[in-house]
């Protein structure tokens, strides 16, 4: 959403609700689920290899962020990052990809 449209009352109504103003075709849509992101300044948990460290992070919106972001790679909390990082030890030391002929 723009930052004109933000600004409008009925724009963030319709936000929270879960649907967005398609200007095109002048329709209300629902809007497409987004992964959470930090506000600028925020925290936010990032896995690091070796697997069994987890790092807090700020956002600045920087090559960094996005790429930790866009990559997935990118969590609320140290638990939930832990979560993942487990379930990624797991799936690796299980993986049968390699012994396949």
């Amino acid at each position: 959403m723009k930052d004109k449209e933000c600004a409008c009352p009925i724009f963030r109504v319709l936000e929270k609700m879960g649907l967005r103003w398609n200007p095109e075709k002048e329709e209300i849509k629902e809007a497409k689920k987004q992964r959470w992101r930090a506000k600028i300044g925020e925290s936010y948990c990032y896995v690091r290899i070796p697997l069994d460290e987890i790092f807090l992070n700020e956002e600045n919106f920087d090559k960094t962020d996005n790429y930790l972001w866009e990559s997935g790679n990118y969590f609320r909390t140290i638990d939930e990052a832990q979560k993942y990082a487990d379930e990624f030890k797991r799936m690796l030391q299980g993986r049968t990809l390699d012994k396949e002929e």
